[in-house]
């Protein structure tokens, strides 16, 4: 084989690596972005903003919280939450919405139904 042949071969090898290289880092950012942007991902981010809300918003009664820090947790909180809920509404749309693909997540669930028999 001549010198310049090899050195094309090698330079379309490596173009088809990068390419491929490439092709996969903006699958795997798309793959990323689904699942973080899933049901179930924005379920989840709901109920840990439902978790946190409670949990900083929760009298404690054996000692007094200090108005300032409480209202920053609060404040954190909430925004936490509103950020949740923003995600949820961008991924479904409205409230209905919403409704309807959980109760069409209930319906498909295979462990919900009772065995039939001949």
């Amino acid at each position: 084989m001549n010198i310049d042949n090899e050195i094309r071969d090698l330079e379309h090898r490596l173009a088809q690596r990068r390419l491929k290289v490439e092709l996969l880092a903006r699958a795997s950012g798309r793959r990323a972005v689904r699942s973080l942007v899933s049901p179930a991902g924005l379920i989840g981010a709901a109920a840990l903003g439902f978790l946190a809300v409670t949990g900083v918003t929760r009298r404690q009664h054996h000692r007094p919280v200090p108005a300032a820090r409480s209202g920053k947790l609060a404040g954190l909180a909430g925004l936490a939450a509103s950020a949740a809920f923003a995600l949820v509404r961008a991924q479904f749309g409205s409230p209905a919405q919403i409704a309807q693909v959980l109760l069409s997540k209930l319906k498909k669930s295979p462990g919900r139904h009772a065995p039939s028999r001949p």
